[in-house]
This record gives structure tokens, C-alpha cells and sequence, in this order.
């Protein structure tokens, strides 16, 4: 059944999808950001062209995707392993169609990041200016749209970082883990070790603190950033590096007064509840 890692863009959810794939990798197994077909669990992005070329399910039609997401689900479910699914849609429904439901969804981690943090990285990632990006994150009605070769062509619902992190935190079908971003770089493995007690009760995974130890390692930035350079990430849309800082706190040096004071009152319940305010 699929572990959802889901979140914003560049809220760390590819951070979260990383911990993991070390973690389970054997001690003799060299960690890299690209995936093996060879690994006991299913490391992917939701939705994707690919996936939903094998139902011949048109991608370019909204409403067909929405209609599929389930069927597609159970499709990835029938390898019966535990599928981590990284995506950046919101739990949402469309046109009565539901992003999941119980029976193929076994939890999710719900990663969440500073909005003001968030809008400087994906400004950056999308090669965008602040302004128009600051607009995506305040729309119910964006969408991201990634194209890198076909078969990684992704098509997520976010809508605006409020309403994403709304859905996710509401839904109550299934026991969900709120992780915050700040978390995992300032209390690494406190964080990590609630993860994995987290996956412990729905997954049979051993905890293990020298994997922890290696795993937190293997999946620092810097390790990330170095590995980006001498192997490439594969399932990076972008021509943009797709590690960048991962800096806490660097939109005081990036957003002006006005941009900041738009997201604050945009946001300002969500982030007095994350203690972001």
C-alpha cells in the first residue's frame, strides 16, 4: 500500500523520499539519488505521464487524471510492497473524483516548510521572480506542471501552500505525521527517529540508530548537492541545480518588506498553528 510523503514544492519532501531510501539500503549498498529496479520498495513521484500512459489515459486532460488517481493507485499497489509515493498535490477532490482513499493509502507524512522560505526556493527552482511565484503560492487554482523527458512529465493539483496544507492536515481516513522542514535540519535525529516510530506502527520497520546515524549522513545537503554534481538527478525537471541552499530563514535576506507582510497575512492562521509566527 503507498506511505504518502507529500508537501509543497521545496518543502522537503525529496529530502524525506532520500532518508528513506538510505535508510533501507543494505550497509554494503552505496547511496545514490537515483533509483534501482532492484530496490525492495517502490521510491516514486505521483502522478506521472508514465504511470498513466500504461492505462492510455489522456495527460493532458485534467479531468481524466482526477478520474484515474485511484485506478492508477491500485495499479501501483498490486507489486504488494509498501509504496512511498512523493507528491505535491493537495488532498483534494475533483469533480466527485478523490486524490485516494483507504484502501490504497496506508499513511502519509505531511512535510511543511515556512511559506516565506518556500517562495524563495521555488522562485529560484522555477526561475521565476518572487512576484509571480508569490502568486502561485496564493491561488487555489495552481497546478504545478514539470516536463523532462515524457515519461516524467508531472500534472499535481497544489492549489494555494494554505489550502495544501489544509487538506492534508484534515484528512482523518488515516493517521497522518506533521514534520516540519525547520525539524529536520535543526533536530535531525529527533525528527528522523519520529519518522521512523511513525512508520513503525503501520510498516514492520526496525529502528536502528546507527542507520539513523548513516542515513542522516548519506542525506545531508552537502552530501545531496555533491552527488547532484558527479551523478545528476535523474528526476530533476529543472536545468536549475535542484539542492540549493535547504537554508532556514533565508527569506529575510531575499523578500522585501511588502512580499513577507503578503504571505503573513495570507497565511497568518497556518502560520501562528506552525509557529511561524
Amino acid at each position: 500500500m503507498i506511505i504518502w510523503l507529500a508537501s509543497y514544492p521545496k518543502s522537503g519532501n525529496t529530502w524525506m523520499w532520500f532518508f528513506i531510501k538510505s535508510y533501507f539500503n543494505p550497509p554494503n549498498k552505496k547511496f545514490s539519488l537515483n533509483h534501482d529496479k532492484d530496490d525492495p520498495y517502490l521510491l516514486e513521484t505521483f502522478p506521472t505521464q508514465k504511470r498513466f500512459n500504461e492505462l492510455k489515459i489522456d495527460y493532458q486532460n485534467f479531468f481524466d487524471i482526477s478520474k484515474n488517481w485511484i485506478n492508477l493507485q491500485s495499479l501501483i499497489n498490486l507489486n504488494n510492497r509498501t509504496n512511498y509515493l512523493k507528491t505535491h498535490n493537495a488532498m483534494c477532490t475533483v469533480n466527485n473524483n478523490k486524490f485516494t482513499d483507504i484502501k490504497n493509502t496506508k499513511g502519509a507524512i505531511h512535510i511543511v516548510r515556512d511559506p516565506r522560505d518556500v517562495l524563495v526556493s521555488y522562485s529560484s527552482y522555477k526561475s521565476e521572480s518572487i512576484d509571480k511565484t508569490l502568486e502561485i503560492l496564493l491561488s487555489d487554482d495552481s497546478y504545478e506542471y514539470a516536463n523532462f523527458e515524457e515519461k516524467f512529465y508531472r500534472r499535481s493539483l497544489m492549489g494555494s501552500w494554505s489550502s495544501h496544507y489544509n487538506s492534508w492536515k484534515n484528512y482523518k481516513s488515516k493517521e497522518i505525521l506533521l514534520v516540519k522542514y525547520e525539524d529536520m535540519i535543526n533536530k535531525s535525529n529527533s525528527t528522523f527517529l519520529k519518522v521512523l516510530n511513525y512508520l513503525k506502527k503501520i510498516t514492520k520497520v526496525e529502528i536502528n540508530q546507527n542507520k539513523i546515524n548513516r542515513a542522516i549522513e548519506e542525506t545531508s545537503f552537502e552530501n545531496l548537492k555533491r552527488l547532484e554534481i558527479n551523478e545528476g538527478f535523474k528526476v530533476n525537471p529543472s536545468k536549475k541545480p535542484f539542492f540549493r541552499k535547504g537554508k532556514v530563514g533565508d527569506w529575510k535576506e531575499k523578500l522585501t518588506k511588502n512580499q513577507s507582510q503578503k504571505i503573513e497575512k495570507a497565511f497568518e492562521a497556518e502560520m501562528i498553528e506552525l509557529g511561524y509566527l
